[in-house]
Order: structure tokens, then C-alpha cells, then sequence
């Protein structure tokens, strides 16, 4: 097995090393490549061999333990971060080193739920340090601690000693932790003072979560008519239904404790019919039908749908359709939801029956028909009743505006059934009938590949040069002129085929198709990694140089100031910004920068200074994103993009956390920058995010899987779903899942990346389809989400490339 060298001192491999046991994986080649942090660290250290004494390491100072341990705690290695804030404490007297020791630790505990050692460890930093910078964030730390303890007014009292300290940065958070504190306490009069101190600190304006708790607090205190009028206003001033429907359902609660029952039921009524998703349609709903309140059938079986409470749905659904037979299609079709959740399919499919024999203007009509369809085939594995079913209502309504999109999944359905002819055929009348539609170019393409999958590469050939032809951007041009040339490949003739794999680069440069076809140019194989990778930065030269180019870009005066943070750093965002970041608060930090990034937004030199100090702070999203905000007030594409000051470049497609990626690669037998693509893709480099399927971290790992791969691991102890927000946690277990699928599937990159993000199963259906051709596996896959993924994935890694390979 050929492994990468990372040429790191042996003190830094060894403190940052994972603590857990990560198997080594067999059988499977590693493409990976040297790897070195800067030319300096290529020159050796001679070691002599002829003297038997033992070498001198020379112990760390206590500022480079703290240093560390800051570090390995942004790392989320909490073990390592233990170790090394308790050698601080163990080396020095120092009380400025002790202060950050001991708060350090405190925080390793907390984060560990090991509240009794915490409190000690907050209250030796606020008795014994009190003058000292700790103090303040020791008091915070102890507001949340008391908080986990349910000793709520010691909580809000600590949150009070952290703004006695430092007034006029936190006001509006410290005031709301204290009013939470108050609330859980039962202490509603001192909550109501502290959140209305938290309105008037200065904050960011869309904290509506704030105002609804002053609301509700005023509301608890029986002072209606003001929460009434805080509740008007934020109803006014919000777009999101959940939080419509929320004070719909407050309001009807204030009504009715106040015996107004008529316009308890007004403000009912209008979240039942207004927000139909939202819980709180569903909590009014029952008001409204506990009080006696006539309901309409129809409405209440959406509410109760879209809440799950699938039984009393389909009650009330049967009810609307005895009542109401010759409008009944939208019942019906919810019927059909219902009924296919129950896996009574032949239900489900009479019930979208029912609607497709009735008004073709409803609104569920093409919906019916679109669910029977998918039905027939995802369910019932019946393909050729599915294609049939999409080809009627195209013939039935031609002229619908989703007939070009049913002919589509008819050919797509055909397809999934390996009729790749009659898929062809279909897919290429949407160019004759609907040759407006969106679906014009991808049609033609795969049906060009349909034929290349049949080995009829002249007609492949052919499709694919009209492909070009109704190509709409350079990356479906690239694409169509991608396969000309594996057509061309295919029939022997390997002159004409590299000639239009090097005219497919030059059409979309840092497009996954020109990306692809100047590797199969270049007989490179895919995710071939540079010979070397070289990782250090001149950080100095280029900060002047991008400066300098941002003058002559932007044409500032020769007097400009680039300085960073520069003017930045009097903003009440940027320096609230600051302050929840260095007390771990990343969500509140980001929110803050991501206002700051938002208002730059046409200002190049104010994009450029957050991209530069987020970068160096650790905010990777933010400071990608400013990075780009740059580049486009530039005037640069994509591939224009790169050509600025390689600045741009190493913020924008960083190799962020080496000290965790390289090791845990190595382990793994992944080389890195194939990692740091996969992780600009899944979370462009966001420990805390977390996306709507609830996937979490750096890695976007679902917590079901998480707790597998916890369970065989053994690491790490005491797992819970919040760990995967560590990025040390979130990187082994992300890798570990990946090398599972690479070795699962042969050693094939493409086919882990899209197990990973399209399922195992499926993953290993679309690899046995495309029969070892890594290009055709690409486009077998039927999730559109997951190809694009692993295209996204590519273009990323052919960037990391030409940015770390030694020379470059």
C-alpha cells in the first residue's frame, strides 16, 4: 500500500493525533501524495547516532500549552485540550495562564456535561481572578452551568456579573439568558424586565425569538394588550408561516383566558386556514373543534394530514367526499397519500383514479396522475404500468404545462426498467413536441446515452452532436462534446476522441465535463492527485499582492487603507461578532458576520477585509463566501475566478484543519485533498451547520449513522448527537463511513461518494449498470442531487490540485 507522507514535526503528530483506534483498510490502493506544510519543514534534522545520550526536547512553554489546548477545543478534542490546559496549570504560577487553565478546563467539562467539576472550575477563575480577562466569560460559563443545575435565579445573576463586566457588547444576549433564567424559574416579573432590556441593547433585528418571549411573558403577567401589541408586530414584520401560525395560536389563547371566545376562534381559524403545515395549525385545529367550532372537512383533513394524524385525516376526507361528490378531487387525493403511507397501494391508486375521471382544472389533477405513476413503479416495481400511465397524461393533455416533464419521466421510468431503446425513442420526441421545454438538451443527452449504454455508438454520435446544438450553457456544451468523444473512443478512432476531449476542456474551464475530459486527455485517471503536495503559504506576499490588485481593479486611490479588520472594528456586528466567537457561541458569531457580509455585498474593499479576517479567525463559510463577493464585484466567472491573486484561491478552497484531515486521511488511506473537496462540498468547511434532511457538521453526517459507526468504533465514549458538531468527531466518522463504502465497492471513489450521499444500495445498483466506466456510472445516477454532488465534488478537487501541487 503506498502511503503519503506528511512531513509535520514528530511534537505535532503526536498531540494531535486521533485518540481513537481508526482501522487501517486493506486491499485497496492508496492514490494519495506527499504532503509537506512548507519548504521549511523539507530540510532534516540530522540525528547523531554515535553519542548515548538521549536527545533534548525542550519542554513547552505554558503559553504554547494554552495555545494548543485552544486549539484542540476548536478542534473539538476534548481529551487533548484537557491535557494540555492541566499542563498550563502545572507549569506556571503565572495567574494569567492559571485564569485561562482553569476556564479552559471548565469548558471541557461543561461541554461534557460534567457540571459539578465546571461550577468548581468557573467559581476558582471568578473568586481567585476577578480582575482578570477570564472573569468575565467564567461568569457566562457559570450562568449556563446553574442553568443545567436548575439553580435559575444564581444562573441570572451570573449572566448579570458577566454584563457588570463588560457592558455594551452583549447586552441584548446576556438580558435574554437572564430572562430565559427567570422563566424557568417561575419568575415571570423579573424575566418581563430582563427581556425588555434585551429589546433596547442594540441586536440584530430579525431576533424574533426574543420578542416572543417578551410576548409571552406579558402575557403570563395577564398584561394581554401588550403582548397583543408586540405580537402585531412581529406578525407584521415576519415572512415565516410557523411563526404566523405560533402568535395566531397565542393570540387565541390570550382571547380565550380572557373569555373573548369569538375572536379566539377568529385568530384559530386564520392559522388553520392560512398555515395548514404548521404544528400550531394543527394545536388551533383542536381548539377550534374541542370548542364545537363547524371546521370544513376538507380543511381539517389537510391540517391533520400534514401533522401525520393520518387516521382522523382520512375521516374527515371521507366525510368532506359523502358531503360534497362533485368536488371532491382534493379530498381524494390526500385520500391517496393516506392510503399509499398505509401501504394499501390499490386504495391509493383508485382514489387518484377518481381524481384523473374527474375536472382535469383541479389543482391535484396532474399531481394524481404524478403520484399513481411513481407509485407504480417505486412501489410496485411496475414500469411498464408507470410509463404507460405518464404517456396518457401527456396524450390526454398535450398541451398541459407539465407535459413536457411527464414525457421526461416516462422516458426516465423506461430507463430505470433497462429499456434503453423505448427510453430513446421517448426522450426524443420532447425536441419534436415540446422543443421549448427545459427538458429539450437533457432528453437529447441521455438518449445519446442510451444508445452508447446499447453499444450503438453511430447513433450515440449522433444524438449527442444535436445535444450540442441544443445546448443552453458552456456546461452543456461541455458535456455533449464530452461524449462525442467516448462515442469516438468507443469505435477505436482515439486521435479524433482526444481531440474533442481537449476541445470539451477549453468550453467550461473548472466544469466537471472540461475537467473530466482534460484528465481522459491526459490519461489521467480520476482523483489523481498531484506527485506532491505542498501546503505552505506566504500569507504576507500575497495579502500585498491581493492588495495590490484590488487597487488597480477597483481603481482605489494610491492613499486606500487595506488594513483588516480596518474600519471593521468599530461595528457593533463585528465586534459582537467577536465576542460570541471567543465564547464558543459559533452560531451567534456567524449570524452576526453573515448580517456584516450581507450589508458588503457591493462593497469590494469591505468583502475583501471580512474574507481576510474570517479566514484567519476560523469562519471558513464566511470568509469563502466574502472571498467570492470579491471576485464577482470583479467581474470574474468561474474560471476567471482563479486567475485573481492566489489569496482568493487558498481562502476560497483551503486546507482547513490540517491537523485533523491529513492524520485522519493517512488513517484511511484517502488522500486529503480529496477530503477537503468532499468537505467544501458537504458543508463548505461549517462545523456547526446543520442542513434540513438533519445531517450535522463538517462532514454531514446523519445521527442514526453517527451512533453506528460510535457503536463499532467504541469512540467516542458517551457519544451523543451534539458530538458530531466536533470536528475531530465529525472527521473520523465521516472518513470511517466513507473508506466502509470505498472498500465495500471495490476501491471505487465515485461509487463511495455516492453512496455516501445517494445511499449504499443504490450506489451499488448504478455501479453494476455502468460496468466499470467511471464516466457512465456518473450518469446512471438517477438522483439529481447526488450526481451533482459528485460532479461538484470533482471540479472542487481539480482546483485543490493545480492550487497544492508542489511548484504551483
Amino acid at each position: 500500500m503506498k502511503k503519503f507522507q506528511i512531513l509535520l514535526s514528530v511534537i505535532m503528530i503526536a498531540t494531535q493525533a486521533c485518540s481513537v483506534a481508526i482501522k487501517n483498510p486493506t486491499g485497496v490502493p492508496s492514490s494519495s501524495a506527499p504532503v509537506v506544510l512548507s519548504s521549511a519543514t523539507l530540510q532534516p534534522t540530522s540525528v547523531p547516532t554515535a553519542s548515548p545520550n538521549p536527545t533534548f526536547t525542550p519542554t513547552p512553554v505554558p503559553e504554547a500549552y494554552v495555545a494548543s489546548a485552544d486549539q484542540a477545543l476548536f478542534n473539538g478534542d476534548y481529551d487533548t485540550a484537557l491535557a494540555e490546559y492541566t499542563s498550563a496549570l502545572a507549569t506556571t504560577a503565572d495567574p494569567a495562564i492559571q485564569a485561562a487553565g482553569m476556564l479552559g478546563q471548565g469548558r471541557i467539562y461543561l461541554l461534557r456535561n460534567d457540571f459539578p467539576n465546571a461550577l468548581s472550575a468557573f467559581r476558582q477563575v471568578t473568586d481567585n481572578y476577578p480582575g482578570y480577562s477570564q472573569a468575565a466569560d467564567a461568569w457566562y460559563y457559570l450562568g449556563e452551568t446553574f442553568i443545567q443545575l436548575d439553580r435559575f435565579s444564581e444562573a441570572a445573576e451570573a449572566f448579570a456579573s458577566y454584563l457588570a463586566i463588560r457592558p455594551g457588547i452583549l447586552d441584548a444576549f446576556m438580558n435574554e439568558r437572564r430572562g430565559d433564567a427567570y422563566t424557568a424559574g417561575g419568575d415571570y416579573s423579573s424575566a418581563l424586565a430582563a427581556y425588555i432590556s434585551a429589546t433596547q441593547s442594540p441586536r440584530l433585528a430579525t431576533n424574533f425569538d426574543l420578542e416572543l418571549k417578551l410576548a409571552q411573558t406579558y402575557s403570563i403577567l395577564g398584561d394581554y394588550a401588550t403582548a397583543g401589541v408586540v405580537y402585531d408586530d412581529v406578525f407584521n414584520r415576519t415572512t415565516s408561516q410557523d411563526i404566523k401560525a405560533q402568535i395566531d395560536y397565542a393570540r387565541g389563547q390570550m382571547y380565550t383566558a380572557q373569555g373573548q371566545t369569538d375572536q379566539a376562534t377568529t385568530a384559530y381559524v386564520d392559522a388553520v386556514i392560512n398555515y395548514p403545515q404548521t404544528y400550531y395549525a394543527y394545536l388551533a385545529l383542536v381548539e377550534l373543534v374541542n370548542s364545537g367550532y363547524p371546521v370544513s372537512e376538507l380543511q381539517r383533513g389537510i391540517v391533520d394530514f400534514n401533522a401525520g394524524q393520518y387516521g382522523v385525516a382520512l375521516s374527515a376526507f371521507d366525510r368532506y367526499i359523502a358531503l360534497n361528490p362533485s368536488d371532491s378531487s382534493t379530498a381524494q387525493y390526500y385520500q391517496g397519500l393516506i392510503l399509499r403511507d398505509q401501504e394499501d397501494l390499490e386504495g391509493a391508486l383508485s382514489s387518484w383514479d377518481a381524481v384523473i375521471q374527474g375536472d382535469a382544472t383541479s389543482p391535484v389533477w396532474d399531481s394524481a396522475w404524478e403520484d399513481k405513476a411513481y407509485t407504480q413503479w417505486a412501489y410496485q416495481e411496475d414500469y411498464a404500468a408507470a410509463e404507460k400511465t405518464l404517456l396518457d397524461v401527456v396524450a390526454a393533455a398535450p398541451s398541459h404545462p407539465r407535459a413536457a416533464e411527464f414525457l421526461f419521466d416516462a422516458g426516465r421510468v423506461a430507463e430505470r426498467d433497462d429499456r434503453l431503446a423505448d427510453a430513446a425513442q421517448i426522450w426524443q420526441r420532447i425536441a419534436t413536441e415540446y422543443p421549448n421545454s427545459d427538458y429539450v438538451y437533457r432528453a437529447a443527452f441521455l438518449a445519446g446515452m442510451c444508445y452508447y449504454r446499447l453499444g450503438d455508438y453511430p447513433s450515440a454520435q449522433t444524438i449527442f452532436w444535436q445535444a450540442q446544438t441544443l445546448a443552453t450553457s458552456p456546461a452543456q456544451r461541455a458535456g455533449a462534446y464530452f461524449w462525442l468523444g467516448k462515442t469516438q473512443a468507443a469505435q477505436g478512432d482515439s486521435d479524433t476522441a482526444k481531440s474533442t476531449w481537449q476541445q470539451a476542456a477549453s468550453i467550461d474551464p473548472t466544469g466537471y465535463y472540461s475537467e473530466r475530459a482534460r484528465d481522459l486527455a491526459n490519461d489521467r485517471l480520476p482523483f489523481t492527485p498531484p506527485a506532491t503536495i505542498d501546503l505552505g503559504l506566504d500569507r504576507e506576499s500575497e495579502l500585498r499582492q491581493a492588495e495590490q490588485w484590488m487597487q488597480n481593479t477597483f481603481q482605489f486611490p494610491a492613499s486606500a487603507d487595506f488594513s483588516v479588520p480596518g474600519p471593521l472594528a468599530s461595528d457593533p456586528r463585528f465586534i459582537r461578532g467577536q465576542e460570541f466567537w471567543r465564547l464558543g457561541l459559533y452560531d451567534h458569531a456567524e449570524a452576526e458576520f453573515n448580517n456584516l457580509r450581507d450589508e458588503a455585498v457591493g462593497n469590494p474593499l469591505t468583502s475583501y477585509r471580512l474574507a481576510v479576517y474570517l479566514s484567519d479567525l476560523g469562519m471558513y463559510r464566511q470568509a469563502i463566501l466574502a472571498a467570492r463577493q470579491v471576485l464577482d464585484l470583479a467581474g470574474l466567472d468561474d474560471a476567471g475566478t482563479l486567475t485573481a491573486p492566489v489569496l482568493f484561491s487558498h481562502i476560497r478552497f483551503g486546507a482547513y484543519y490540517p491537523d485533523l484531515v491529513a492524520p485522519i486521511a493517512q488513517a484511511y488511506s484517502f488522500d486529503p485533498l480529496f477530503v477537503w473537496s468532499t468537505i467544501r462540498q458537504e458543508s463548505l468547511f461549517d462545523p456547526s451547520i446543520q442542513s434540513s434532511a438533519g445531517a450535522y457538521g463538517l462532514m454531514q453526517i446523519m445521527p442514526a449513522t453517527g451512533e453506528n459507526i460510535v457503536s463499532r468504533l467504541g469512540w467516542p465514549a458517551d457519544f451523543t448527537q451534539s458530538d458530531l458538531l466536533r470536528p475531530k468527531v465529525n472527521l473520523t466518522l465521516g472518513q470511517d463511513y466513507l473508506a466502509d463504502q470505498r472498500d465495500n465497492l471495490g476501491g471505487d471513489l465515485y461509487a463511495a461518494l455516492a453512496a455516501y450521499n445517494g445511499g449504499p444500495g443504490n450506489a451499488a445498483a448504478w455501479q453494476a449498470l455502468a460496468k466499470g466506466d467511471p464516466d457512465l456510472f456518473v450518469e446512471i445516477i438517477r438522483y439529481d442531487e447526488t450526481r451533482q454532488y459528485l460532479m461538484g465534488i470533482y471540479e472542487v478537487f481539480s482546483i485543490y490540485s493545480r492550487l497544492y501541487a508542489r511548484g504551483q
